[in-house]
């Protein structure tokens, strides 16, 4: 039984990172997808609206996968990382670096993974360093510890950014991680092992979406 409560406390998230890229656009084409197809339900109902609708469909669900869905969720002992249609997820003991640049890239067992959800833009950048030559060095990262590694982390001075933030937090989870085990005590393959999996539902979405796209062109 306390195996089974403990299994149950890993499998809840500690901290859900707001993506930081694709809303606008994702939220934007998921809208104009949704008004098209309303629109051929209430006045095109002919085989081309057909095809207009069956196209907006596969639109969504494209906009969908690659705007939306890639996101990264930190759990007790891994950080799931969310991409279009494959999800990997990282144990903290096997993180070796944590990085970021246009995406989030975290490296493990001398691979890297990548999340296009989280990343610095190009406005990003020509921002920071506008403020940082206004204040006249370098941006702060003050943030709140909790000893634990699992509490609710937040920035709580105005310079510092969401990035930083992303950067820190998951910085914390390893160090809590590794923390009380002993030098000559290397995790074990179990425990280090990355886990990938696949976007089920995403996969038949546009699996479905695109052959009925293809099957109204054709006929």
């Amino acid at each position: 039984m306390d195996r089974i409560l403990r299994h149950d406390r890993d499998d809840e998230p500690v901290e859900r990172f707001a993506p930081t890229t694709g809303l606008v656009v994702g939220w934007t084409g998921i809208l104009v997808a949704v008004v098209v197809i309303g629109w051929v339900l209430l006045r095109a109902h002919s085989a081309a609206g057909l095809r207009v609708a069956l196209a907006a469909a596969f639109a969504a669900v494209l906009v969908w996968v690659t705007q939306m869905r890639p996101r990264v969720t930190a759990y007790r002992r891994h950080l799931l990382m969310r991409g279009s249609l494959r999800d990997v997820a990282v144990p903290y003991l096997a993180v070796e670096q944590v990085t970021m640049g246009q995406t989030l890239n975290v490296w493990a067992g001398g691979r890297r993974y990548v999340c296009v959800g989280i990343g610095k833009s190009l406005g990003y950048d020509v921002r920071q360093r506008m403020r940082a030559h206004n204040t006249g060095g370098v941006l702060g990262t003050n943030r709140v510890i909790d000893p634990s590694g699992f509490g609710e982390f937040a920035p709580r001075a105005p310079d510092i950014s969401y990035q930083s933030f992303v950067l820190n937090r998951i910085d914390d989870l390893v160090k809590a991680a590794r923390s009380g085990r002993r030098a000559d005590q290397p995790p074990s393959p179990e425990e280090t092992a990355v886990r990938p999996s696949y976007a089920v539902p995403e996969v038949v979405g546009l699996v479905v979406t695109g052959a009925a796209l293809l099957l109204s062109l054709l006929l």
